[in-house]
């Protein structure tokens, strides 16, 4: 759902990767890949644009891990080009006219190197990745703690059957949605669960000293931290790893209090651009599976050690690498 949500706005069509018989695993694999290599590219960063300008036959042949990104490489400079080119007629008309995010870059006073195809397929994959890998993550982290607290479930199921009644039920608009508290509490509890991304951010201070406590940090310093400090910390939240959406309630004043420390979108200048469009996929993507199916799902195959718990970093969280993922079911299926 999050890589079609992000391609429809990103290019002129979005990758209807939900409409596809087995859901494209190799837009999974993709990523898995990237990520993967995440912590040599950090330290080596020339070492990417090489690979991508090894011969296809030469990938293919020899590098059979590295042909999942010539192949999603290849679709974003396509799309790129459409928009460059103006052939969006058919995008802009299912997305009601909207452009693109790439269209306004284009038409801005950016530097021509700016606007190259090469550069904005660089910006294509960033927009991307954060945009469906961290996301869909939370959903499925959410999912897993909604369904294995019976009492977080009914909690969080009176509330949606109460705002979307069955005799006439339609779905609500985000701004409604935002309104419920317990939902609200539930994507809180959710953003801090999953963290967004686990990797250390740095920031730099390039021409003051940062005074912190009795420490002066000079100019130029770099200084990071990761989410899961702030996040898993017992004096801000205690219980750090049970899943307790009422922790942050009521939301005008415990909640109010506690979301400064939430850093899922990191913080400040640099916070994600995304992050409006990934709280509403939580708050829209929450209610309308746990309103239909809510009562009937339930978790199969799952191992909590092995497909939920957070066992390493790579920039963001993973699971054992065995995982498969966290699996669900409807019970009116079975």
């Amino acid at each position: 759902m999050t890589g079609d949500v992000v391609t429809e706005y990103c290019f002129p069509k979005s990758y209807g990767l939900l409409d596809q018989p087995d859901f494209a695993p190799d837009f999974h694999d993709l990523w898995i890949s990237i990520l993967s290599n995440s912590h040599v590219l950090k330290q080596f960063p020339w070492m990417f644009p090489m690979m991508l300008t090894f011969p296809e036959w030469f990938v293919d042949r020899y590098l059979p891990d590295l042909s999942v990104n010539y192949k999603w490489h290849r679709e974003w400079r396509k799309q790129i080009q459409d928009v460059k080119s103006g052939d969006d007629t058919d995008g802009r008309e299912k997305r009601g006219g909207r452009p693109s995010i790439f269209e306004p870059l284009l038409d801005s006073d950016l530097p021509p190197f700016d606007k190259s195809v090469g550069r904005l397929v660089e910006d294509a994959q960033t927009m991307v990745g954060a945009g469906s890998i961290t996301t869909s993550f939370s959903l499925a982290l959410g999912t897993y703690y909604i369904l294995s607290d019976a009492s977080v479930l009914e909690q969080l199921m009176e509330e949606l059957e109460t705002a979307m009644p069955p005799a006439s039920y339609e779905a609500l608009s985000l701004v409604k949605l935002e309104k419920l508290p317990y939902l609200s509490a539930v994507r809180l509890e959710i953003l801090r669960f999953s963290y967004g991304v686990s990797h250390r951010l740095q920031r730099v201070c390039p021409d003051q000293a940062i005074q912190y406590y009795d420490y002066t940090l000079p100019p130029g310093t770099s200084i990071s931290m990761s989410s899961p400090l702030i996040h898993d910390n017992l004096s801000i939240f205690p219980d750090p790893r049970t899943f307790k959406p009422e922790r942050w309630l009521p939301l005008e004043t415990t909640g109010a209090r506690l979301q400064k420390y939430l850093v899922a979108f990191s913080r400040g200048s640099r916070q994600c651009m995304g992050m409006h469009l990934g709280s509403a996929e939580i708050f829209m993507g929450i209610a309308g599976v746990f309103r239909r199916f809510g009562r009937r799902m339930e978790i199969v195959d799952t191992v909590k050690e092995r497909d939920v718990d957070i066992s390493h970093d790579l920039f963001t969280p993973m699971t054992k690498k065995e995982s498969k993922g966290i699996m669900m079911r409807n019970c009116a299926d079975s």
